[in-house]
């Protein structure tokens, strides 16, 4: 497996903050690195998998790597990513970075923000992009207060309340409710009807911003944190099924290896080989 090294990316020793921005991002193997990022989608299509539990990349996803995650990025279309990496003991600002950033420990490391934030998060890196590298002690010291401002925007930018969101931030919103509610007996009328689109404007979006149809959706977020629960439980598969939203182990099964393409097994099997 590929580590990445921090000199390979700051500009110096003492550098707390720089940019990476992939327009597009091309297929990256499995890496480590002992820095920790954010990893921010501006447009396209692609699979994150992180610490071997794939995510479904589209727009306006954000993302927290922590320096032991281990991740890839594969099956990319037109995947425009800004990738802000940080060392947080060279940060010099008092400000804690844990209120506004998921813990190591945290399994919720991924969220969406609104089409409004996403816009103010674009000028921030923009700029961040530009001080970052350039090495004196003006730009590093403006661009941690950038950095500052970008994990408050990402923060206070979640998607939350449905009725002030365009119908751009509804369609997210429903990625949201997808991946918050995967367990339930989901069907595209009932989540339309919740975020306030109709259901053939829901279906149609779902399809262009994740290449997916309403039901490949759900059954791959199903299959994402079926994978967590076969590399970090002893529960059986007939167990995992019902605790991600299925009531026959076969159709699991079946559901799984379409969106993963991989059976359970064979999951369970090549994370016993890693250790």
């Amino acid at each position: 497996m590929i580590h990445l090294k921090p000199n390979e990316f700051f500009l110096d020793s003492s550098c707390a903050i720089t940019t990476e921005l992939r327009q597009p991002q091309s297929p990256f193997p499995e890496h480590s690195h002992s820095f920790e990022e954010i990893v921010i989608v501006t447009k396209g299509q692609g699979i994150h998998v992180v610490n071997d539990v794939p995510m479904n990349l589209n727009k306006n996803y954000v993302c927290f790597i922590n320096h032991n995650d281990r991740h890839l990025f594969e099956s990319v279309q037109g995947l425009y990513l800004s990738n802000v990496l940080f060392q947080r003991d060279k940060i010099k600002s008092a400000m804690n970075l844990s209120d506004y950033l998921p813990s190591p420990s945290s399994q919720a490391s991924d969220w969406y923000i609104e089409d409004d934030a996403a816009l103010r998060v674009t000028y921030i890196i923009e700029r961040l992009d530009y001080e970052s590298h350039i090495n004196n002690l003006a730009s590093k010291a403006i661009s941690e207060l950038l950095f500052q401002q970008l994990i408050v925007e990402l923060w206070r930018g979640r998607i939350d309340d449905l009725s002030l969101l365009s119908n751009e931030d509804k369609l997210t919103s429903s990625l949201v409710y997808l991946n918050k509610n995967y367990q339930l007996p989901l069907h595209s009328d009932g989540v339309a009807e919740y975020v306030g689109l109709s259901p053939r404007v829901l279906s149609k979006n779902i399809k262009k911003v994740t290449g997916m149809n309403f039901s490949q959706y759900l059954h791959f977020i199903r299959a994402k944190r079926a994978v967590y629960l076969l590399i970090h439980s002893d529960k059986s598969v007939t167990e995992i099924a019902f605790d991600v939203g299925y009531r026959d182990s076969n159709y699991f099964s079946t559901k799984f290896k379409e969106a993963i393409n991989k059976t359970p097994r064979d999951i369970r099997e090549q994370y016993r080989l890693k250790n």
